[in-house]
């Protein structure tokens, strides 16, 4: 895989930053239903709330996860910005991520760490249609985009969605049967990494499941066209052994497609 020049990576930039802006009414209108001001209460929305990664320049912007244009544009920014394969490293990532997950296996409760727009949870739902839903980011926007696309896909009566910090969420110990997150390492400094990890174990039922996957691995990494500060951290974990120094057993590291790759385990009975 050839690596790009900085001249090439900043003229890739300057295009996706257009094509995303003339992208921007069709998402108005998507989203134009939405009562902002009904929607956020509850949530905090005060810049000293954030935990402090979440002000650096993740994928070049600097508090993108708390500016609800950069939230709304979310979905469209992936399909321009990776226009190519976004339907596989997005899309089906998540939708053949939980054929993981056996269908037999009992999934009432489920929870969504770092959701963002619920791709994940969406997918889980669709799979297990018994099965009710926490749907929880730091970013109140984001969470209410995910209620959106909930209520749009049928599935709104069977969600809620909290506004927690992924390192301590203040759930009680063994509280869900299945705890998923995607895509979320490669956005948090290297210190995040275990203690969200571990605090996944803690939450999940004894017998329950933890299911990730996650991009950037391998020579993929180098080529990142957007700035990713924690990626040279993030690029060293062994995740078999952090997943299992967490507390899950039954590990499976899977990968999915070029930088792509899985992570499915057991909490121990």
């Amino acid at each position: 895989m050839s690596r790009w020049t900085a001249k090439e990576k900043e003229a890739y930039r300057t295009e996706v930053v257009q094509r995303i802006t003339e992208m921007m009414p069709s998402v108005m209108q998507e989203y134009g239903s939405i009562d902002w001001a009904e929607e956020l209460k509850g949530y905090r929305t005060d810049h000293e709330y954030y935990p402090d990664y979440i002000h650096a320049p993740i994928h070049g912007v600097t508090d993108g996860y708390t500016n609800p244009q950069n939230c709304l544009a979310w979905d469209a920014a992936m399909d321009v910005i990776i226009s190519k394969s976004h339907k596989v490293s997005c899309q089906q990532l998540r939708e053949q991520m939980v054929e993981l997950i056996p269908l037999d296996a009992e999934i009432h409760t489920v929870l969504e760490l770092g959701a963002g727009t619920a791709s994940g949870a969406l997918a889980l739902a669709h799979r297990f249609p018994q099965a009710t839903f926490t749907v929880t980011d730091v970013s109140p926007y984001m969470l209410v985009i995910s209620k959106h696309k909930f209520n749009k896909a049928g599935f709104g009566n069977r969600a809620k969605f909290e506004q927690v910090d992924a390192r301590h969420t203040g759930y009680p110990d063994n509280s869900f049967d299945l705890v998923t997150a995607s895509l979320l390492f490669h956005e948090v400094p290297k210190e995040w990494t275990p203690k969200i990890l571990k605090e996944m174990c803690r939450i999940t039922k004894p017998g329950g499941w933890v299911l990730y996957s996650d991009t950037y691995r391998g020579e993929y990494a180098l080529n990142a066209s957007f700035q990713e500060p924690w990626l040279s951290d993030f690029i060293q974990f062994n995740f078999e052994y952090e997943f299992a120094k967490a507390g899950f057993t039954e590990l499976d590291y899977i990968r999915y497609a070029v930088g792509l790759w899985y992570m499915v385990g057991r909490k121990p009975e």
